[in-house]
């Protein structure tokens, strides 16, 4: 496997969206619920370890970085890599409290607004699920193009085998 960068400059990455994300129940504190013997979920991680409200506003092409805490490395990389500026992650949920907003998993997973939570009659657990169902594009393309790059060397291979 190859690293992107070195092991000692890894940052802290959000949890991929998972498709059972609407179905976990309410989010809990990720301490108590890797004391249940659990990991956290991404929709717990957004709700007790981020630092923003529902409805935060902003201008420019980069959310607060003070929103992330230790995510902001990983998430300003990925506001530049998709062009897109992070959406806020959290919403409030019927009862009052915070949950994931769906725009957030859809930012997450590199696709364009809109893509999935823009689907008429697409209910917030449908969003979710097609969400975590989902494929990051940057990453097929890059499955894709390496193995047409294998696909290339073997056919040059036995082309010069061949002779």
């Amino acid at each position: 496997m190859a690293r992107l960068w070195p092991r000692d400059k890894t940052e802290k990455l959000l949890k991929t969206p998972t498709a059972n994300l609407s179905r976990n129940g309410a989010p809990q504190h990720p301490t108590k619920r890797k004391q249940g013997g659990h990991g956290p979920t991404l929709e717990d991680e957004v709700c007790f370890l981020l630092n923003v409200e529902p409805g935060a506003d902003y201008g420019g092409d980069f959310s607060p970085s003070e929103w992330w805490g230790d995510f902001a490395p990983a998430v300003r990389r990925w506001e530049v890599l998709t062009a897109q500026p992070a959406p806020v992650p959290v919403e409030y949920g019927p009862r009052g409290g915070l949950r994931l907003a769906p725009r957030f998993g859809e930012w997450l997973m590199g696709v364009t607004c809109g893509w999935i939570t823009k689907v008429p009659g697409l209910d917030r657990a449908a969003q979710l699920k097609a969400i975590g169902d989902g494929v990051v594009p940057q990453q097929a393309f890059s499955a894709f193009a390496h193995l047409l790059g294998q696909l290339e060397r073997r056919e040059v291979e036995s082309v010069c085998d061949a002779a």
